[in-house]
């Protein structure tokens, strides 16, 4: 399914199955102004997470300790 976009109306007669066979996040449309974006929730691939959190890890073993206090100041604060 090569969707380019989706109107209201075809939104609200697709089915779950429909939706989550969708190819990438397609644009939901109401005449010619985008009012929403229409994202199908996929399971998450485990090993390209765990590939991407072992490359975060060598990069921050890289970065030096000034940089790495700064990034631990910003992630905390963002935590709260």
């Amino acid at each position: 399914m090569g969707k380019n976009a989706v109107t209201m109306r075809e939104l609200q007669k697709m089915s779950a199955a429909t939706i989550k066979a969708l190819p990438h996040t397609v644009p939901i449309k109401s005449g010619s102004a985008t009012v929403g974006l229409l994202v199908p929730v996929r399971r998450p691939d485990a090993a390209r997470i765990s590939a991407a959190l072992k490359r975060s890890d060598i990069f921050h073993e890289t970065l030096s300790p000034e940089t790495k206090l700064r990034l631990e100041r910003f992630l905390g604060e963002r935590a709260d």
